[in-house]
């Protein structure tokens, strides 16, 4: 991405990726606000930002300090949120145990460290590796390597309690 590049082609590039970060680890009401602001401080810093950097990879290492400098300034404990909204009850058996599964899975999000979900979302779900991770999250390498491997163990034992228990995370 080119330093003259204009607002919108950043906002529309990077949009879908910042918000799908910032989300699950502010409040609801704060996500679109914050990732506004991470939209605007990408775009300004365009001009600064090295032509070796992957545009997507910096834009998470902007929106990692963001969200760092916002429990800061709020004075509150890093979160993972879970959607206010209810989930729709279907007719269709399948369709509701996709949606039963997807709240069992996003319960046990919320039960591991913020950093855990970080490298979750990050290495397995964005796609980034293990270099990138460590980029992104200020880090080393092997600590991302070790982080995710507990992560997905920490991940595995409490979706399998919740499941061994018939149902919700608790």
């Amino acid at each position: 991405m080119e330093a003259n590049s204009s607002f919108d082609e950043i906002y529309e590039l990077m949009f879908p990726v910042i918000y799908r970060f910032v989300s699950i680890r502010i409040p609801k009401a704060d996500v679109e606000d914050v990732t506004a602001e991470i939209i605007v401080k990408v775009w300004r810093g365009l001009p600064n930002m090295e032509k070796k950097t992957a545009l997507k990879s910096w834009a998470l290492t902007i929106a990692n300090h963001q969200i760092a400098d916002y429990y800061r300034s709020n004075k509150r404990a890093p979160m993972i949120t879970l959607d206010d909204a209810p989930l729709p009850i279907s007719e269709h058996p399948d369709q509701s145990e996709s949606w039963a599964t997807l709240l069992s899975v996003k319960e046990t999000l919320a039960k591991l460290s913020p950093q855990q979900v970080n490298v979750i979302q990050l290495r397995l779900i964005e796609g980034f590796s293990a270099g990138e991770v460590a980029e992104i999250l200020g880090t080393t390498q092997q600590a991302v390597d070790s982080l995710l491997y507990r992560a997905k163990k920490g991940f595995r034992k409490i979706y399998q309690g919740n499941l061994d228990r018939g149902g919700r995370v608790r």
